[in-house]
């Protein structure tokens, strides 16, 4: 199912889609009460399960990336057939099987937050048809991820901000300013966490994968102010930029995790940024400080599904062909 961009342009056509399932069946991996240690057994089961899932936003992302860099009107299609077949099957829409924690949910937030960008990067060359499709099932996602969180036994920590992508870029696509207001909401609680000294405690309590879930944490805080700018609304801006001590606290830990270790009481696991490191490819271009970030850019180019895909391409051209 690989390929790359431009693809299509030389094929010509778009593989058929894979049948949408609407119950996720996915499990959790960590054998610590701090979520902090992988069982490697545990993990290749949950990979395996969620393969079809990410092989799906894999697919989808990267035919929207083509679409953006060539304009390629065949890439748009494909992104667009596939998430309309979805949306046809009412895909993940049905039952969150728990194995042995909530990892299901949070895969359909991750999913729900790959497929909506997707369809937003190529919005444009949708049909009537199409959008009467894709969007309510997108906004029928929404319901069901933030159904999730009325649960108040569900802790709001980083699983939360990334719903918040799904739900932002839904309210942006379908322009529904009540949508919007949600995934601002769900940002502010992201940003009211952020400590003076720029920890997360949520986070930080995952002792020798802290820094690793700092990052995550930041990435979907990211992407929301982005999605924002698209409306022509700042949300860099709340409580004084506190997201800078976030984003700080991550870039400055990658040059030495030392401070991670003594307030996580670990030495920490993670070496090097992962794939939703690429939030620094948007913030390095608003941050007052950009050198800081200078060194998490280098180890780019940075591409992830769940956070759209090419976010490098996306950084610089806009995260929506044409809007920078």
């Amino acid at each position: 199912m690989s390929f790359t961009i431009g693809a299509y342009a030389a094929q010509g056509d778009c593989p058929a889609p894979p049948p949408g399932n609407p119950d996720i069946r996915a499990m959790g991996y960590y054998s610590d009460a701090a979520s902090s240690v992988i069982d490697p057994r545990l993990k290749a089961e949950s990979d395996a399960a969620a393969k079809p899932l990410n092989d799906f936003a894999s697919h989808v992302t990267k035919s929207a990336d083509a679409y953006a860099r060539t304009a390629d009107a065949a890439a748009a299609r494909c992104t667009l057939t596939w998430l309309d077949a979805w949306a046809d099957s009412g895909a993940m829409l049905g039952r969150m099987v728990h194995v042995n924690n909530d990892q299901s949910d949070y895969m359909r937030q991750w999913i729900h937050g790959a497929l909506a960008l997707a369809y937003l990067r190529t919005q444009a060359a949708a049909t009537p048809q199409q959008r009467a499709s894709i969007e309510p099932w997108l906004r029928k996602l929404s319901a069901a991820n933030l159904a999730y969180w009325d649960d108040p036994k569900h802790k709001r920590n980083n699983h939360y901000y990334w719903t918040g992508i799904g739900i932002m870029a839904t309210a942006v696509a379908v322009r529904d300013d009540a949508l919007l207001k949600t995934a601002q909401g769900i940002f502010r609680t992201g940003i009211d966490a952020i400590e003076p000294d720029g920890s997360l405690p949520m986070e930080m309590a995952r002792k020798r994968r802290a820094l690793h879930y700092h990052d995550y944490a930041t990435a979907p805080l990211v992407m929301m102010a982005e999605l924002a700018r698209l409306r022509g609304e700042d949300w860099y801006a709340y409580r004084q930029g506190a997201l800078e001590r976030l984003a700080a606290r991550v870039a400055d830990g990658y040059r030495d995790p030392a401070w991670f270790n003594a307030q996580s009481g670990s030495v920490q696991e993670t070496g090097s940024p992962k794939a939703s490191s690429g939030w620094v490819e948007f913030y390095r271009l608003r941050s007052p400080d950009p050198a800081r970030f200078q060194s998490m850019h280098d180890a780019g180019p940075f591409r992830d599904p769940r956070m759209g895909g090419n976010l490098t391409f996306m950084a610089t051209n806009g995260i929506v062909p044409s809007a920078n």
